[in-house]
């Protein structure tokens, strides 16, 4: 009977140390503090971002903001931004321009289909640029022949120029060059956005919109 005592004396003794352990412990926790490292909403340094005779331009051509996106047709969250500052560009005409920059992407699966960045390039070629890409962005799974013709019919493009101009070399040079560009900003996902040429990081939970619109504030 002594020894059963002294057993459970022992045990009690062991638990009220593990708990004082462990309180201790708690205390220690509660009086660690962190502080999450401030990434800026816009890069500290400036980007060369190069605007070609042959791209589009949405806004005023002499705008004092400049935003620049690089998009893929195939990038939900693209078309998202897509439609979030196209909306902000034709709210605010004079006071913005925007440019889009393609680069298609590398499925898992299959292999870059550039034909629709091709197509809307070619749509430009009508005056139907901007018109065609809000299809474009609206869409799901646009990217057969078929798909984009009904969209260039939609919209009274010469389908004939328009599919020449497609699988032509201009196009294909041209959405060359921007995929290009892009590997030469090391731009590595889409969409990717720059606002006179400083690139906005997309993982702080910012809204552009209202981004945006504090860099046109009078």
């Amino acid at each position: 009977m002594h020894k059963t005592k002294q057993f459970y004396l022992l045990l009690l003794l062991a638990v009220i140390i593990a708990g004082s352990i462990f309180a201790a412990q708690i205390i220690k926790t509660k009086k660690i503090t962190v502080t999450p490292n401030a990434t800026p909403i816009l890069s500290e340094g400036f980007y060369e971002i190069p605007i070609e005779n042959d791209d589009q331009i949405l806004g005023n051509p002499g705008a004092p903001l400049t935003i620049v996106l690089f998009s893929d047709f195939s990038c939900p969250v693209c078309k998202l931004k897509y439609y979030e500052i196209t909306k902000f560009v034709r709210d605010h005409p004079q006071d913005v321009r925007l440019f889009l920059k393609d680069m298609p992407r590398k499925n898992l699966f299959y292999k870059i289909n550039d034909l629709p960045h091709r197509s809307a390039f070619c749509a430009g070629k009508q005056g139907k640029y901007w018109q065609y890409t809000d299809i474009l962005n609206t869409q799901k799974n646009i990217s057969s022949e078929s798909d984009l013709t009904k969209i260039a019919d939609g919209l009274k493009i010469n389908t004939v120029s328009w599919w020449q101009c497609a699988n032509s070399d201009e196009a294909t040079q041209k959405i060359a060059r921007t995929t290009a560009l892009a590997t030469t900003l090391g731009i590595d996902q889409v969409p990717t956005i720059y606002v006179n040429n400083k690139k906005i990081n997309l993982e702080n939970d910012i809204n552009i919109t209202e981004m945006l619109t504090k860099f046109i504030v009078k």
